[in-house]
C-alpha cells in the first residue's frame, strides 16, 4: 500500500504544478498566411517554349547552304585505266566470238531459231556491256561511250525483234548499220 500512496501523490502533485513553458504559442502552429503562387516561372517558362517553337519553325523552313564542294573526278593510274580497257575490250571480243558462232551454225528450215538465237545473244551481251562497265570505271572515255552506244543500240534491237519487226524492217536498218559503226568504232580503240 505504501506505493500506492506514493503514486497518488506523485500524480497530485503533477496535476498541481502549472506545464512548462513553451513560449508565446502554445499548441499547433498557426496556418501560413494564403499567398497566391508567382506568375513568373509560368510566364519565363511560356516564354521559352514560344521562342523554341519559332526557332524550329524557321529552321524548318530555311534552306541549307550547300558549301560542300562536289567530290573530285577520280583518277586512275596508267595500269587501272590498261587493265580496264583490257577487259572491256575482251567482254566485245566475247560478243563478236558468239555472233561468229550463231552465224555459222545451220540455219534449217526454222528461221525462228536464228531470231531467238540472235535475240539472246544481243540482249545477254547488252546487259554484259553495261555490267562490265559498271565494274570498270577507269575504262577510258571514249571507249566507255561508244560500248554503251553499243549496249544500247543491241538492246533496241532486241525490242524491235520482239515487236516482230525484221533485220529488213525500215525502223531496224539504221540501228544496224549504227551497231556496225559502233563495233568499228570499238576494235578501232581496242587496238
Amino acid at each position: 500500500m505504501n506505493t500506492e500512496i506514493a503514486i497518488g501523490d506523485t500524480i497530485r502533485r503533477m496535476s498541481q504544478t502549472p506545464p512548462p513553458d513553451t513560449g508565446p504559442h502554445w499548441g499547433p502552429p498557426p496556418p501560413p498566411a494564403f499567398r497566391p503562387p508567382s506568375r513568373w516561372p509560368t510566364f519565363v517558362t511560356l516564354t521559352v517554349a514560344l521562342l523554341g517553337v519559332a526557332v524550329g519553325f524557321v529552321g524548318w523552313f530555311r534552306p541549307v547552304p550547300h558549301s560542300n564542294p562536289p567530290p573530285p573526278n577520280p583518277t586512275y593510274t596508267a595500269q587501272q585505266t590498261a587493265d580496264a580497257k583490257a577487259k572491256v575490250c575482251a567482254a566485245v571480243v566475247q560478243f563478236d566470238r558468239a555472233v561468229s558462232v550463231a552465224n555459222a551454225l545451220p540455219r534449217g528450215n526454222d528461221p525462228l531459231v536464228t531470231d531467238i538465237n540472235s535475240r539472246q545473244i544481243f540482249d545477254v551481251t547488252s546487259r554484259h556491256f553495261f555490267a562490265t562497265l559498271a565494274e570498270e570505271p577507269a575504262t577510258p572515255a571514249d571507249l566507255a561511250a561508244t560500248v554503251r552506244e553499243q549496249a544500247s543500240i543491241l538492246e533496241e534491237v532486241v525490242i524491235d525483234y520482239q515487236d516482230g519487226l525484221g533485220i529488213s524492217d525500215p525502223h531496224v536498218k539504221p540501228l544496224v548499220d549504227a551497231s556496225s559503226a559502233a563495233a568499228d568504232k570499238i576494235r578501232e580503240l581496242c587496238k
